[in-house]
């Protein structure tokens, strides 16, 4: 690991030193980009039971509440203004309870974004997103009070997101690198259904040559949803920090 290390902050130095090449060049017709995030999540919650009685995800299920959590995306960009996105997390799963509990949670979202107002440093915009989720969920023998709850439940979901982002780039002259801080949320409440997300990061483009720039990025991210399955009501929040690195094309 500090080797990796080392390594990866001797090459920001080399492009720091150099000073060649500005990532923020950006074509006016086309861009892609592609990578994968680490997310080291903190899963909480409750299932809220139709007599109330709440069924804590770690205190009475068991469940390990640390776990990471990976995911891949990609995006692309049409004419600087429009951006389709793909973001997957194929599956996470929640377990080594002693008694055999488990939480699996997968999430796949197809979004756009709409960058509205742009200048050379400022990027900010609206966007929608189609998610694409699965809760399957193992209660066994959860003690709370003095009932005892076994039962299975899986879910998908469907069902749209709204929201906003934006970037902030601080452009320094002479310099290869390009800082950028940036924010996103998300957000849908209708219908027995109650989610948001937001997540704030910064990061640098290193450019590598003409054609493609590499992305190493850091920040923290907060998910909530709340739904009605057919056993029970689901109140789930997983939050954590992430990294992640990506190709821009």
């Amino acid at each position: 690991m500090k080797k990796i290390l080392f390594m990866c902050w001797l090459i920001i130095a080399c492009f720091l030193i150099i000073g060649n090449v500005y990532a923020w060049e950006v074509p006016n017709y086309v861009r892609a980009d592609g990578g994968v995030r680490m997310w080291f999540t903190v899963l909480e919650g409750d299932l809220i039971q139709s007599d109330r009685t709440k069924i804590g995800i770690s205190e009475n299920m068991g469940l390990k509440k640390d776990k990471l959590a990976w995911e891949f995306f990609a995006d692309l960009r049409i004419y600087n203004a429009h951006v389709f996105r793909l973001n997957a997390e194929p599956g996470t799963l929640y377990d080594q309870s002693v008694n055999g509990s488990y939480e699996k949670i997968r999430d796949w979202r197809l979004g756009y974004d709409l960058d509205f107002y742009m200048t050379p440093q400022i990027l900010f915009g609206g966007n929608v997103d189609l998610v694409l989720a699965g809760y399957d969920t193992k209660v066994s023998n959860s003690l709370v009070g003095d009932k005892l709850y076994n039962y299975s439940e899986s879910t998908s979901l469907t069902f749209p997101t709204i929201g906003f982002h934006g970037t902030f780039y601080p452009i320094f002259e002479n310099i290869a690198l390009r800082p950028k801080i940036g924010g996103r949320v998300d957000w849908w409440n209708y219908n027995s259904l109650e989610t948001w997300r937001w997540q704030v990061m910064s990061g640098v483009d290193i450019p590598v040559n003409m054609f493609w720039t590499w992305t190493i990025s850091g920040g923290y991210r907060a998910d909530h949803i709340k739904f009605k399955s057919n056993t029970d009501n689901q109140d789930i929040n997983r939050t954590g920090f992430f990294l992640e690195t990506s190709v821009l094309f």
